[in-house]
């Protein structure tokens, strides 16, 4: 059965470690980014706020606010982590969107929450190789 704590810990350390996570990445970039910078978080954002709000639907818990940005929402995640019951955990999801997933399946709550994190593990890499890659005119 999974935690809601460990779960919550796993969104904190993807979303703000020191080293690698995604706030730090983003905070790394200086100057007139690449354009795909932007791209990737305007995505994440979007793709994390749909995550939270099927979370929400399908739980009878809070949805994330409307207004949050990025660096809001990454915190605002790992709270709504930590208020989830191990029962929510094991809450399926169905797909985003049932008429055109083309197989996706429905997922319960702890799985999404793991492929959120590590889906933002690999966006946080992208930003930090382009972070250092200068943008040419």
């Amino acid at each position: 059965m999974d935690d809601p704590t460990i779960l919550a810990e796993l969104l904190r350390r993807v979303n703000h470690d020191p080293a690698e996570g995604l706030e730090v990445a983003l905070d790394a970039v200086q100057g007139q980014p690449h354009p795909r910078v932007a791209a990737i978080a305007a995505h994440l954002s979007a793709t994390k706020r749909d995550l939270w709000t099927r979370i929400a639907h399908a739980t009878g818990t809070s949805s994330p606010p409307d207004d949050a940005g990025l660096h809001t929402l990454l915190t605002w995640e790992e709270g709504a982590a930590a208020s989830l019951t191990a029962a929510h955990l094991d809450v399926t999801v169905p797909p985003a969107d049932p008429a055109s997933a083309a197989g996706e399946p429905a997922m319960t709550v702890a799985a999404l929450l793991r492929l959120n994190a590590a889906l933002t593990t690999g966006r946080a890499a992208q930003i930090r190789r382009l972070a250092g890659q200068p943008r040419l005119a």
